[in-house]
């Protein structure tokens, strides 16, 4: 059922303007969502990338980086390069082609040619879908921390590992992706899945919501009813008042039961092994899902 059947639906028991429904309608399914709901949990995977660092660069005052020997990537943008400096990291801000790329905020200080460098990812965004970020796993649970603590532990980011072992948020890109930073740097290419909430967005006319219809219609229409009982007193809205909010609290009792027995919630961990079918193999890592 899209916004605008719903709308329909509310004008034939409660006329009134039909843009002040459907805002009715995109309130309500905001209210609804911020509730905690199993149906809203999703899991994403998202890959780290390994360090480069073949050829060597030199780096003009302007931060612009000049390779010998080089492939840089646009995929590279948002990574960070480590040269010259032993203690610091600078973000590649511009792919030009794959020998010349930009560091944001460089010094201005020249490096000649021949300088050994590493390219490094710990800053990954988080897919579009996703609102809310409840724990990532590799393996097992990764620990979350703070920028801060990194920070404090290893400002340079000198450490790295062969899987990362704590995230920490990292902020919202202007495009409004979530961003989280894992730590230490990974060294090689690993999967670590994200444990999340749906993002709820407004409902355009012809979108269908996470949540179920019926229900985000229900809040709607109670709200409806107290906007036409306000208007237009002792004209029996307040009647319909007391019976919607009556229809209301059944129907969000009745959804909150069958959302609880979908038992999807991202704690909950699921075993291969007490599944009807036996796995084919007997790798532990393989059969089950930890």
């Amino acid at each position: 059922m899209t916004l605008a059947t719903m709308a329909n639906n509310i004008l034939r028991l409660c006329p009134m303007n039909f843009e002040i429904i459907k805002s009715n309608l995109q309130d309500s399914y905001r209210q609804l969502a911020s509730k905690d709901w199993n149906r809203l949990n999703l899991q994403r995977l998202i890959y780290t990338a390994i360090p480069y660092s073949t050829g060597t660069v030199s780096v003009a005052t302007t931060g612009v980086v000049t390779g010998v020997a080089t492939v840089f990537t646009a995929a590279m943008v948002g990574r960070f390069m480590k040269v010259h400096y032993t203690d610091a990291f600078f973000e590649i801000s511009v792919f030009t082609n794959p020998t010349t790329i930009t560091l944001k905020d460089w010094p201005g200080e020249v490096v000649a040619a021949g300088h050994t460098y590493s390219i490094f990812k710990t800053i990954y965004d988080i897919p579009t879908e996703v609102g809310m970020v409840y724990n990532l796993v590799y393996q097992v649970p990764l620990i979350k921390k703070s920028q801060s603590y990194f920070n404090y532990i290893d400002p340079a980011r000198t450490s790295s590992s062969s899987s990362p072992i704590y995230w920490a948020f990292a902020g919202v890109t202007s495009a409004g992706l979530l961003q989280i930073e894992l730590y230490p740097p990974a060294t090689s290419v690993v999967g670590v899945r994200v444990y999340g909430k749906q993002k709820i967005t407004t409902l355009g006319s012809a979108d269908t919501p996470y949540l179920p219809e019926d229900l985000i219609e229900a809040r709607a229409l109670l709200n409806c009813y107290r906007m036409k009982d306000v208007q237009q007193p002792k004209q029996g809205w307040g009647e319909k008042v007391a019976e919607q909010t009556d229809f209301y609290g059944e129907l969000f009792t009745t959804f909150q039961e069958e959302d609880y027995q979908l038992e999807s919630h991202h704690t909950k961990v699921k075993d291969a092994m007490g599944d009807p079918i036996i796995p084919q193999d007997d790798n532990f890592a393989l059969s089950h899902d930890v």
